[in-house]
């Protein structure tokens, strides 16, 4: 048997927030284009628009589809694109592509290819600002994000997967039930977004939660906006 080794290469992750129950069908396309899987999570997408609050519209459940692609990047993300166009409605939502620094691959032993560093991502001018909490805390992390300018989030149901070792190292909490919010975020008004979710009761004790940010490269329409913009 020829053997394997494991390199690190320069990935993109796909990250689409749809309609529930939309999310197998776009991982089939991504398949079908040569992905090799996805996660599917689900999600509640929460907005500011006061009419849908007062008419109890303002939570929207999603699937938030998770997809970490290589070489077959751009030809996944033609698949999905024009299967958007042609079934708007089936594939209504909204797509993020990110770049990962090294995504991990089994290649044979003879393989000498050099592994090369990304290259510079256009940046569109908006992060990705993730904040993982213990469960029933999401909420009032929005709330306090939403004060310093985020206009909405998506909050997924998470299980935590903490060790005895990790409760060392980081100082976290082994509470198995999580929540993840995602924001996205103009990059100027970042800071201050942090800066306030930081300051949540819940966020500023010690294991009361992780914060991370990423720089979104491009924005990737899907459904109506696709089609009209087509």
């Amino acid at each position: 048997m020829e053997a394997l080794r494991h390199v690190f290469r320069p990935a993109k992750l796909l990250i689409c927030f749809m309609d529930r129950r939309r999310g197998d069908y776009l991982v089939e396309i991504s398949k079908r284009a040569g992905a090799r899987g996805g996660t599917i999570a689900p999600g509640r997408a929460l907005t500011e628009n006061r009419l849908l609050q007062m008419l109890s519209l303002a939570d929207v459940d999603q699937d938030v589809v998770f997809t970490v692609m290589g070489r077959e990047t751009e030809t996944v993300l033609t698949a999905i694109t024009e299967a958007a166009r042609r079934e708007p409605k089936k594939l209504g939502g909204l797509g993020l592509l990110l770049d990962v620094s090294g995504m991990l691959f089994r290649v044979p032993g003879q393989d000498r290819e050099e592994i090369t560093e990304s290259g510079s991502a256009m940046k569109s001018g908006y992060q990705l600002v993730t904040v993982i909490v213990n469960h029933g805390y999401a909420d009032d992390v929005m709330a306090a994000a939403r004060q310093a300018g985020a206009r909405g989030g998506t909050i997924l149901t998470a299980r935590g997967t903490g060790t005895e070792e990790d409760v060392k190292f980081f100082g976290i909490s082994l509470v198995p039930e999580k929540e993840m919010l995602l924001i996205v975020a103009e990059t100027e008004s970042v800071p201050a977004i942090l800066e306030a979710v930081n300051a949540v009761p819940n966020i500023c004790q010690p294991g009361g939660g992780v914060v991370y940010y990423l720089n979104i490269e491009n924005f990737i329409p899907l459904g109506r906006k696709a089609a009209e913009q087509g």
